[in-house]
C-alpha cells in the first residue's frame, strides 16, 4: 500500500535555484511587456490630442475660408505676414472680423459682439494673416495666407502644430454671368 509514497529525494520537487531563476526570467518579462503597454497608452494619448488640435484647427480654417472665398477682403496687403485681424465685407453678414484673443479665434458680425468659434480644449498661440492682391489697383487676385500655430490645453505634454492655408477671395462673382 505504501509503495507508491516511496518517492526519491531527487524528484521531490523544484530546486530553490530553479525557483529564483523562474522568478527573475518572468519578472523580467512582466517589466518588458508593461513598458510597452505604458508607452502604447503615451502614444495613444499623443494621438488623441493631435486628432483634437486638427479637428478644432481644421474647423475654424473652413469656417473662416467659406466667408474670406465671397467676400471682398477689407484689409490692406500686409507685408510679412504681420496682421493678427482680420475684416472681410460679406455680401450677407456685412463686416466680419476675425481675431486671436487670449488663445481663442473669434469673429464679430455686423459691428455686434465678438463669438468664440474654437473649441476650449486647445489654444492657439499664432494666429497672422498675409494678404495680398487687395489693393483695387495691383490686378492681383485677393488672397489670405492664414498662419497658425495650434496647441492643446489638457494632456501631461504640450504638443503643437503649426498650420497654414491659402484662399482666394471670390469678390469678382457679381461680373461673372452664368447661363
Amino acid at each position: 500500500m505504501f509503495k507508491y509514497l516511496n518517492v526519491k529525494k531527487s524528484e521531490a520537487g523544484f530546486t530553490i535555484v530553479e525557483v529564483l531563476v523562474t522568478s527573475l526570467i518572468f519578472s523580467i518579462i512582466a517589466m518588458a511587456v508593461s513598458g510597452i503597454f505604458v508607452e502604447t497608452l503615451s502614444l495613444q494619448r499623443r494621438a488623441s490630442a493631435s486628432q483634437k488640435i486638427q479637428d478644432n484647427a481644421i474647423f475654424v480654417l473652413e469656417s473662416m475660408s467659406r466667408d474670406i472665398r465671397v467676400s471682398v477682403i477689407a484689409n490692406q496687403e500686409s507685408p510679412g505676414c504681420t496682421a493678427n485681424t482680420l475684416t472681410i465685407n460679406h455680401p450677407v453678414k456685412s463686416d466680419v472680423v476675425f481675431r486671436l484673443n487670449n488663445g481663442a479665434i473669434e469673429k464679430s458680425q455686423a459691428g455686434g459682439p465678438y463669438v468664440v468659434i474654437s473649441g476650449s480644449d486647445v489654444r492657439f498661440s499664432r494666429f497672422n494673416f498675409c494678404i495680398t492682391g487687395s489693393l483695387s489697383n495691383d490686378n492681383k487676385t485677393p488672397r489670405v495666407a492664414i498662419l497658425t500655430t495650434v496647441e492643446n490645453v489638457s494632456g501631461r505634454e504640450v504638443l503643437e502644430i503649426n498650420l497654414q492655408t491659402t484662399v482666394s477671395s471670390r469678390d469678382e462673382i457679381g461680373e461673372f454671368s452664368f447661363p
